[in-house]
């Protein structure tokens, strides 16, 4: 039967005690550290806004919406709003009654449920929700009462996720804290009810979930706004950093928490000293760039060194176009003769994820590599090169993080069918075809045993290999 006797049954919505655990302490330490406003887009139940209450945010400190007739029909209950505006239909139900937001709520479920009568579970349910009509609505209400309770002075709209964000991410006190839908045209799916209950909708964009969480991640990556998001991914695929995993949601699946910040976020969750991001998160070295005409010899010096992400930031945009922010956990110069010649961020986080529950992988991520333009060499490879190398990926891991570690994985979207810059360098392992980008493409590599110097001198070889190659081909047209 459906009963709703869990005090949070409508307000928890996927998070299970696994991901509130994570989560309390990273809101109640954001609060403490200046983040004085919580949004939530895509509100669904109110799962985010209800922890954030928990933890010590005001209803005036908490902005919630959606685009869905059941969010806000909850969302404007909480704010003690009138209905009417929403202009609710229901067939077997009147005006007056909808004005009522338990009514509504149960209409809802009701002509939900109807529309799949025909299984013999659903026509189950749908007799109860007829025989207990009263219990039902009044368990509804008492839900809103303690929600009200809860969020009240929490501010609500039906508005879309793209257009909330717009006002917010660029307020560098605001914590977004979001939970898009985990498939395509999600809202539409859930709470259809076949035409018999309709409402005043707002306009809104289907979300897609192909392409939806890296153009979440993409329109955050510069935002002053500090971005958590709930993510239902395969390994590896996540749009954002993950700072916590929760393993087999079902086959193939993991649950993720992301972040535009991962350093912030996961220093938030654990409590830890935490620095506040630069207003400008972009900030160069003290050190000249290698010139594109550079000659790179065997005797070269060749160093690597952490930065911040605002040093690797700047090299970033500076050197690449169409520029896409994503974020790293480690951030690492590239100098050749004292000179900033690249710079690459890995994740180590699959390491340890097990930690959270979630299956542990063997092998460290690289997130992004970006070199100075040259004339003459190919200084990706190098980079990724340099990337590989176990004395390098250790020094950046503890004891137990070594254990783990024994490859190098990366992904990259093309619109090609491999990326020739990794050929010879790393091993294709997955292809898979993309609308919008062409392919996502995935590379792996065991680690290698060798030292700076010994990569640098491999990869001349290499290099003069190529262009004698390239030189013959040029001389055959």
């Amino acid at each position: 039967m459906a009963r709703f006797q869990n005090p949070g049954a409508l307000f928890l919505g996927t998070l299970v005690a696994q991901e509130q655990k994570f989560l309390k302490p990273l809101l109640e330490n954001a609060k403490k550290s200046g983040y004085s406003k919580v949004v939530e887009p895509c509100a669904g139940a109110f799962a985010m806004s209800h922890l954030a209450a928990q933890v010590g945010y005001s209803g005036s400190q908490i902005e919630a919406s959606d685009v869905s007739m059941f969010t806000s029909i909850m969302g404007y209950a909480i704010m003690g709003k009138t209905l009417e505006e929403l202009e609710i239909k229901a067939e077997g139900f009147t005006d007056e009654e909808l004005c009522d937001p338990a009514t509504a709520l149960y209409a809802q479920l009701v002509l939900r449920t109807a529309k799949q009568a025909g299984k013999d579970y659903f026509y189950n349910i749908l007799l109860d929700l007829q025989h207990r009509r009263t219990e039902h609505i009044k368990s509804l209400n008492e839900q809103l009462d303690r929600a009200r309770s809860a969020l009240k002075g929490m501010n609500y709209r039906a508005l879309d996720m793209w257009e909330h964000l717009d006002e917010c991410i660029d307020d560098p006190h605001t914590l977004i804290i979001a939970n898009p839908p985990t498939y395509t045209a999600g809202f539409e799916k859930w709470y259809d009810t076949g035409g018999k209950m309709t409402w005043k909708e707002p306009k809104y964009g289907i979300f897609d979930v192909k392409t939806g969480l890296r153009d979440l991640y993409e329109k955050c990556k510069d935002a002053k706004a500090l971005l958590i998001c709930y993510e239902e991914n395969a390994p590896y695929q996540t749009a954002g950093s993950p700072i916590f995993a929760r393993y087999g949601v079902r086959e193939g699946v993991n649950v993720y928490i992301t972040s535009n910040r991962p350093e912030e976020a996961t220093a938030l969750a654990h409590g830890k000293k935490i620095t506040r991001p630069n207003e400008s998160r972009l900030e160069p070295l003290e050190c000249s760039m290698l010139p594109r005409d550079y000659v790179i010899t065997k005797d070269s010096e060749i160093t690597l060194q952490p930065i911040d992400r605002a040093n690797a930031q700047y090299y970033r945009q500076l050197w690449t176009h169409n520029f896409v922010g994503s974020a790293a956990q480690i951030n690492i110069a590239v100098f050749i003769d004292k000179m900033i010649a690249g710079v690459f961020g890995i994740d180590k986080a699959a390491l340890t994820m097990g930690a959270f529950g979630t299956q542990v992988s063997d092998a460290v991520f690289l997130m992004y590599g970006m070199t100075v333009p040259h004339k003459k060499y190919r200084l990706g490879r190098l980079l990724t090169m340099l990337a590989q190398n176990k004395p390098f990926i250790y020094s950046q891991c503890n004891d137990i993080e070594r254990e783990k570690a024994h490859h190098l994985k990366t992904v990259q979207m093309t619109k090609y069918p491999e990326a020739k810059e990794m050929r010879g360098v790393m091993k294709l392992t997955k292809k898979v075809p993309d609308k919008k980008y062409g392919f996502k493409l995935t590379y792996e590599s065991d680690l290698k045993d060798r030292n700076e110097r010994q990569t640098l001198e491999e990869w001349l070889l290499k290099e003069e290999r190529w262009q004698t190659e390239r030189q013959k081909t040029k001389a055959q047209k």
